[in-house]
């Protein structure tokens, strides 16, 4: 297993350092850009983290059949993003 190493994102105008393998960075760049991109459209800023959340998580289970596996990977993201927004 490779080590972790710094990514670090912008997320609702606020800088945030995740830890991660470097195979992993492009995904993690990519997902928080569809992540915000998903903020933008949403008029509610106070709620727009759990609703894009909800809505990207929706829209993955409506175009394929998330395994156990994926489901964790976005729950760890999701917990991630929501530790270091709070």
């Amino acid at each position: 297993m490779s080590d972790k190493e710094i990514l670090s994102i912008r997320v609702m105008g606020r800088d945030i350092s995740i830890a991660c393998p470097p195979e992993d960075k492009p995904l993690l760049l990519e997902a928080s850009t569809i992540l915000n991109k998903e903020i933008e459209q949403i008029p509610d800023k106070g709620n727009a983290l759990i609703l894009a959340a909800l809505n990207l998580a929706f829209q993955s289970l409506k175009g394929t059949q998330v395994n156990d596996d994926d489901s964790n990977k976005i729950n760890q993201i999701i917990s991630s993003i929501d530790d270091a927004l709070n």
